[in-house]
């Protein structure tokens, strides 16, 4: 009740009638605000810091040559107890439940626009960098002691070992076996070249036209990093239609998109990302791995292909 009355003071203020609702993330509730922008309230766990730093990396992009409008946050402002944000409008809707409505050519065809997005989010230039391999480092793992990309996967992972392994090892068949083997692929040198990724890219943080064109991608943050661009690339594949709405044949097509595009030598980095992410994400939403996303995280634990396809 408290936090209602607080959004409804809020909303007040600015002169925003609760019909200018556009929707609700993991950590804010959005609404249009004077035509061209909108005014974003987040939860109670947000932190000025947090939007600082994000700000900050906004206004730290590049975006020539990109096909897509990026976020820019215009204001931060601590309203009673909460932080708002005023940002500049991307025109656009969310697409991810009009997906169901979607025939097959025009699912195909936005499934090639989808990966041409992911795809030119590499080539984003920004500056300065953010230190490290994270834009909000979860456990102050100093930059110093970040090594490489492969490195500061595996220390991320050990961290979050101690969160989740009394849940995954009731739920993950041989659980222990699967978390050491990946710590050993990821002792290995990494030796590609590291690139802007966005970390949660899925229908959902996308802003599309009428005629089914991308025109915006929205909520970097918690997982925006700089590393291997295949990490985005795996996760836009996994996160496409997370909880089956749309069929298994859509993740199958959709993966078939890729392999084409970037080569079956991509296949086993792909499983290794979406193996890493089960396991680091599996807690995200429910401190106590109850809820339905924890049991996504088991079922791709538990998915004996991308294990086999390891390299």
């Amino acid at each position: 009740m408290v936090k209602k009355n607080v959004q409804s003071d809020i909303l007040k203020k600015y002169k925003i009638e609760e019909s200018a609702f556009l929707g609700k993330g993991m950590e804010a509730e959005v609404y249009l605000y004077e035509n061209d922008k909108v005014l974003k309230i987040y939860n109670p766990k947000a932190t000025l810091t947090k939007l600082q730093l994000l700000k900050q990396f906004y206004e730290s992009i590049k975006p020539h040559g990109i096909s897509f409008k990026l976020p820019h946050i215009e204001q931060i402002i601590e309203e009673s107890g909460r932080i708002i944000t005023i940002e500049k409008r991307i025109e656009g809707k969310n697409i991810q439940k009009a997906l169901s409505q979607y025939d097959d050519e025009r699912l195909n065809a936005f499934l090639k626009n989808y990966l041409s997005v992911i795809l030119q989010i590499q080539s984003i230039q920004f500056d300065p960098k953010f230190e490290g391999y994270k834009l909000l480092n979860d456990y102050d793992l100093p930059p110093s002691q970040q090594k490489d990309w492969n490195y500061f996967l595996k220390q991320y992972l050990i961290n979050k070992q101690d969160e989740v392994k009394d849940y995954l090892s009731k739920d993950v068949l041989n659980y222990q076996n699967k978390f050491d083997r990946l710590i050993r692929i990821l002792s290995s040198e990494y030796t590609g070249d590291n690139f802007l990724i966005h970390g949660d890219f899925y229908p959902g943080n996308l802003l599309v036209s009428e005629d089914g064109k991308i025109n915006g991608v929205i909520d970097f943050g918690l997982m925006t990093m700089y590393g291997d661009y295949l990490f985005d690339v795996a996760l836009s594949w996994v996160l496409f239609d997370m909880y089956d709405k749309l069929g298994d044949n859509v993740l199958n097509r959709y993966l078939d998109l890729i392999i084409t595009a970037l080569g079956e030598e991509t296949r086993s980095t792909l499983y290794l990302y979406v193996l890493f992410y089960s396991i680091y994400s599996a807690n995200f939403f429910s401190e106590t791995c109850s809820d339905g996303h924890y049991n996504w995280s088991v079922r791709q634990l538990n998915n004996e292909t991308f294990w086999k396809g390891l390299e």
